[in-house]
């Protein structure tokens, strides 16, 4: 929110902008799983109105389509509105408003804008926070493989400063971690949903015009021809036996065709800069209990919806010293000031 809108969200306070928009997502998702609803079974009753008893569906369609649209537009109206009284805060949407304006005070490209702005949330930050919280689960899962890529980067960066995405061609490790966070627990494990524009067979299998297609993103991480033992978290099967990196970057992930994730670079730079941030700030173990016997964490325990997120779990992350921690409190309060 900040960086796109310039609005602080208030921790553990509600918001107005967050609830809209995590509603929609969550709502959306059940929606959008096949055979969740009968629409998708029956594609007829979605003429059936709101009022009609029974259609359950249908006003829930009606919530969620309310909820987009105002997160849609009230965020958007309330940077111009701070805009024209000169009190806004640099961010995004700032950006492309003033970019897109011309000489008349006329935004051109207003609803675009207000588009990619809803998506940038809507489409990236749940995915965000569910990427790292696998992430997290691996570490604590795989603690030589987390010693591994802080090693690495101790050796590569030292310990005075922060990895950035300038380090990445030097950090193939921590680019093998990155891979494999996003092979190991794929979030989408069927893709998104795609329909046939036509006609098609397909090894003697008809396809009719319209069918719902779904790609089935979790098969192809299980392939144990291509990821042998593919239940294990293993970076190591991103290296070729000469010790370079394999040119296999996992981009099925972000799907396919024209329904390919349309923020899938801003994406991937994200998470692998989460990856190689936290790596060289903090320690991640499992949690210890009041007799201090480890928690065990399961591996399995992930929702059933079309995004796949894991279920809570317990875990210890610690500083990994007070160096490192001077300089996240750093970072943070440099990021404050922007």
């Amino acid at each position: 929110m900040a960086v796109g809108f310039g609005y602080d969200v208030v921790p553990g306070q509600k918001d107005r902008y967050v609830e809209l928009a995590n509603f929609a997502i969550d709502k959306a998702q059940e929606l959008i799983s096949p055979g969740r609803t009968l629409i998708a079974v029956f594609p007829f009753l979605k003429h059936i109105p709101t009022w009609f008893p029974g259609a359950f569906t249908q006003r829930l369609c009606a919530r969620v389509k309310k909820a987009a649209v105002e997160y849609r537009n009230q965020p958007f109206e309330f940077v111009k509105t701070n805009m024209a009284a000169g009190l806004s805060k640099h961010c995004v949407l700032q950006q492309l408003i003033e970019n897109h304006t011309d000489d008349n005070g006329f935004c051109k490209d207003e609803e675009t804008i207000k588009d990619a702005m809803a998506a940038l949330y809507i489409g990236g930050v749940e995915t965000m926070k569910t990427t790292e919280t696998d992430f997290i689960m691996a570490m604590t899962l795989y603690p030589d493989t987390q010693k591994k890529a802080q090693e690495e980067i101790d050796r590569v960066i030292g310990k005075d400063r922060l990895p950035t995405l300038d380090d990445r061609p030097s950090l193939p490790y921590v680019e093998a971690v990155y891979r494999e966070v996003l092979r190991w627990r794929p979030i989408t494990p069927l893709g998104f949903p795609h329909s046939t524009d036509e006609d098609d067979i397909y090894k003697d299998l008809y396809i009719p015009k319209g069918a719902i297609i779904m790609p089935n993103v979790c098969s192809i991480t299980r392939n144990e021809e291509r990821y042998p033992e593919p239940e294990l978290f293993c970076p190591e099967r991103y290296f070729t036996e000469e010790g370079t990196l394999n040119k296999d970057t996992v981009s099925y992930v972000f799907g396919f065709g024209r329904r390919i994730c349309p923020g899938r670079h801003l994406a991937e730079t994200s998470v692998w800069l989460m990856v190689a941030l936290v790596l060289a700030t903090f320690n991640i173990s499992k949690a210890r209990d009041e007799h201090g016997n480890e928690i065990d964490v399961d591996d399995q325990a992930f929702t059933d919806t079309l995004a796949m997120h894991p279920l809570p779990f317990k875990c210890s992350i610690t500083p990994r010293s007070q160096q490192t921690e001077s300089l996240v409190r750093e970072a943070a309060f440099a990021a404050n000031q922007i």
